[in-house]
């Protein structure tokens, strides 16, 4: 069963930093047609680590979610990259292979750009974090007990 009710906090902050990254990511393959650009998924992850309350922890799961909610855009190029395979020409045992080949490149391409946002949302929820803490909003438990 699934549970419908509040969303925890750690998630609420992560579709606050998702919902600033995924519309700045868009945009941004949009205009140059094929390069990825992950500074939205940077400034989500600082808005998400600036709100969020949680430890070291759920500030790294906030993070990676971020970063996954950004990419999603990747999807775009993922579709491109099949459709070009889709179109060789050649005998059958060539587009066999040519749209196996792209499969398989689209797919790995497609992972790294995942990771590569999470770990952007992390370092973007990290600096946030520690912005909250610099401005006074949060104090670190060391001074603030």
């Amino acid at each position: 069963m699934f549970r419908i009710g509040p969303l925890s906090d750690t998630w609420r902050c992560a579709l606050v930093g998702g919902l600033v990254a995924l519309p700045g990511t868009a945009y941004l393959l949009w205009q140059s047609g094929n390069e990825l650009s992950l500074g939205p998924v940077l400034v989500g992850g600082l808005v998400a680590g600036y709100l969020h309350t949680g430890d070291r922890s759920a500030r790294r799961s906030v993070g990676v979610r971020i970063g996954l909610i950004g990419a999603l855009p990747v999807l775009w190029l993922l579709a491109d990259v099949l459709g070009a395979a889709s179109g060789a020409s050649g005998p059958p045992w060539f587009q066999a292979a040519a749209v196996g080949m792209g499969v398989g490149a689209a797919l790995t391409v497609s992972l790294f750009a995942f990771v590569l946002a999470a770990v952007t949302g992390v370092v973007g929820a990290a600096v946030g974090d520690w912005l909250s803490r610099k401005t006074g909003r949060r104090q670190s438990p060391a001074t603030g007990t």
